[in-house]
């Protein structure tokens, strides 16, 4: 019987229980060029595909007033032409290959990233080459795809949910620098100029802000070639990579109840509850409150809202953070008749969770789900490639799965005991509720 490299592994992982025992798979080379260009390469041997990402780190928060949506209107028109390639060249000569390949824009960053077979990174990384050096558009072109993004806009706004989440996150951050949507809104994208694309891309696409990501089926060395071919010579001055501020702010505004009025039938509520930032090591346990709480269908609150009162299809929670704060949220969707009892059990629920803590059983399933979850994305070439260049550039180190691995093991009842009282306070909650006009007054049922 003929084992690979991947197979050995695999079997090895089934062999071992805790994440201490996981040896190093997959080994992440960071190298920083003199331009302050950086290189990532996670060479993962036995795989077929290679994705490949360029980061730019620059997204809304980047952004200036009068510029709100400007980093995302540039994602797009990336993708409408070179100087030796128009749009449909570019779609075509990736889509012939099987290429996947996509681009999106956050608040910290812009990324384009493709995913091939080994024998096409060549080709990927010219086009993405092509596209960052050497952008030239038609003015139609322009003004076609300022209409795709307001089309987009729009899309965003008829979602409740997408709506809601707008809502909730302007609130909450309003006064910082994510107090504005990614994709800006139509007025504001209707005042942006071709001109401001080229100047936008001119003062931000430079090589400090740049990571070129590889992970798959590719050697330090094969990556390191197409750097020299495709991306180092371009860049001649000299700098040093930027550095992100990680900062302690905690972010907590005042408790508040908004609403975004539309003609539909079901009401859809989060409530935020305001907690740590994205460089703070208490996210690990604060995790475990959201995934007992509000994390699948085996969580406290998908028990009792959905399977014992069936008010609602779903119930769930998240945990957004950033530089400058964060929150868990709960989120659902019901009709207007079952809301206040909705509110009142989640408060129920809540009160439950503060006053008796969570279970040593619970803990541990959670950490199952985690090391599962997380093993099963590193074995995904675009998952790993995703993760390394995002955590390079926030945090200006990549954390490896190990390491994430021995956090959350490390994680105990006490730890998450701790969280739920320190940051499940409805005295600091925003309730945002987007659906029909109401005179719901949601903190009589969250006290």
């Amino acid at each position: 019987m003929i084992f690979t490299l991947r197979k050995v592994f695999r079997l090895f992982l089934l062999a071992k229980t805790y994440a201490r025992d996981i040896i190093t798979f997959m080994e992440n080379i960071v190298k920083t060029y003199p331009s302050g260009l950086r290189l990532i390469v996670c060479p993962m041997p036995g795989f077929k595909s290679i994705a490949t990402s360029v980061l730019v780190g620059v997204g809304s928060r980047d952004e200036l007033e009068g510029e709100h949506g400007i980093s995302h209107f540039v994602e797009h028109m990336l993708f409408k032409g070179t100087k030796t390639r128009t749009s449909n060249e570019i779609a075509n000569t990736l889509s012939g290959l099987g290429v996947d390949y996509n681009a999106w824009t956050s608040t910290n960053a812009t990324c384009y990233h493709t995913k091939g077979l080994d024998s096409n990174v060549d080709t990927c990384c010219d086009i993405l080459s092509d596209m960052y050096f050497n952008l030239q558009f038609k003015e139609e072109d322009f003004k076609r795809e300022c209409e795709v993004i307001v089309q987009e806009i729009a899309m965003r706004d008829d979602h409740p949910r997408m709506s809601l989440g707008e809502l909730c996150a302007e609130t909450f951050f309003k006064g910082t620098q994510y107090g504005h949507n990614i994709a800006g809104t139509v007025e504001g994208i209707r005042k942006i100029t071709s001109n401001d694309i080229y100047s936008y891309i001119k003062k931000h696409y430079v090589a400090p802000k740049t990571i070129i990501s590889f992970a798959g089926d590719i050697t330090v060395e094969q990556a390191e070639e197409l750097m020299d071919k495709y991306f180092t010579k371009r860049f001649l001055t000299e700098q040093k990579p930027l550095s992100r501020d990680l900062n302690s702010i905690f972010m907590k505004p005042e408790r508040q109840f908004v609403t975004r009025v539309k003609d539909i039938e079901q009401q859809n509520v989060a409530i935020l509850f305001p907690a740590m930032n994205n460089n703070s090591d208490e996210k690990y346990a604060m995790s475990f409150v959201q995934a007992i709480l509000a994390g699948d269908m085996s969580s406290r609150l998908f028990d009792s809202v959905r399977d014992r009162l069936g008010l609602v299809y779903t119930i769930s929670g998240g945990l957004y953070l950033t530089s400058v704060g964060g929150y868990f949220h709960i989120f659902f969707s019901c009709t207007p008749k079952n809301t206040e009892l909705v509110l009142k059990t989640i408060a129920e629920e809540i009160e439950k969770i503060r006053a008796k803590g969570v279970t040593d059983a619970e803990v541990q399933k959670i950490k199952n789900i985690k090391r599962s979850n997380t093993l099963f994305k590193s074995e995904d070439v675009e998952e790993t490639n995703t993760r390394n260049a995002t955590l390079l550039n926030e945090f200006n180190v990549i954390q490896t799965v190990e390491d994430y691995l021995e956090n959350i093991e490390s994680v105990s009842k006490e730890d998450v005991d701790a969280m739920v009282k320190k940051y499940l306070n409805f005295d600091s909650a925003i309730v945002g509720l987007v659906g029909k006009k109401t005179n719901i007054k949601p903190f009589v049922f969250l006290n």
